[in-house]
């Protein structure tokens, strides 16, 4: 178990340097006999290194030489035109998923839910949303939030895009035949909450099922809402390993991880 520790604190120091891919710690994680759920959440809680100060560059002043400048007729004022009126930006897609950890029970009924709806067959693997229990009495959903900058998108090479976004939820959706399997939308997430099919290897993408989410209606604790962007928490796109913290805080758990 020592052995096991130590060589994940390697794989984990090394991850964040850059040395290796989160793919590559992924492996190496269960290689060590890591479920691939506990090899997830390690990779997402793994902590950011902080930015190197870089010292500012004195630059030598410069001397110019005065130039003569001639005298320019000032122009006559005119009236300035008329701010336009104000205009109501009505928001109607870019819908979220939101979980409510209090009442979330990580009872993983969402996870059979989704997988029924979208291949019509109970197997979580190809769920698009996934519960991971980090800690006893923590569950963590991991799932595409669809933050609005999605650089999955702009990251992903094909023409005509793998990723596209719906008409309808303005949810990320993935062509499974267009997709080349090049994991570049996994290196630009900012969020690290990609998944992929266990078989075909392409993004496992929450697409809301255009705002009819079978995980929302199944869930018995009520735990899962969709709602548009204006009333979205702000603790929607928080990243794991802060939602991970403030579970262990809210629950009493951090003095007794510390003592």
């Amino acid at each position: 178990m020592t052995y096991v520790t130590e060589r994940m604190k390697e794989l984990q120091e090394q991850l964040l340097q850059g040395k290796l891919s989160r793919r590559e710690f992924m492996r190496g994680a269960m290689l060590l006999g890591l479920s691939v759920g506990a090899a997830e959440a390690l990779a997402a809680c793994a902590p950011k290194l902080a930015p190197t100060a870089v010292p500012p560059t004195k630059i030598p002043p410069t001397k110019v030489p005065p130039t003569a400048v001639a005298p320019t007729e000032v122009p006559t004022p005119t009236e300035a035109p008329a701010a336009p009126e104000a205009q109501q930006v009505v928001m109607d897609k870019d819908w979220q998923l939101v979980i409510d950890y209090d009442k979330c029970s990580g009872c993983r009924t969402c996870e059979l839910e989704c997988a029924k709806r979208h291949y019509g067959v109970i197997n979580p693997a190809l769920a698009n949303i996934t519960i991971y229990k980090v800690y006893p009495g923590i569950d963590i959903a991991m799932y595409c939030r669809n933050c609005w900058t999605r650089p999955c998108i702009d990251a992903c090479p094909t023409t005509p895009k793998a990723i596209t976004i719906s008409e309808i939820s303005g949810a990320c959706k993935v062509d499974a035949k267009v997709c080349i399997k090049c994991f570049k939308c996994e290196e630009a997430c900012i969020q690290q909450h990609l998944r992929f099919h266990p078989t075909e290897q392409y993004p496992l993408m929450c697409d809301l099922c255009d705002l009819d989410p079978a995980c929302v209606a199944a869930c018995p604790d009520k735990a899962l809402s969709v709602v548009p962007p204006s009333v979205a928490p702000d603790t929607w796109a928080q990243p794991l390993e802060e939602v991970v913290e403030q579970r262990k805080e809210k629950l009493g758990l951090l003095k007794y991880m510390e003592a």
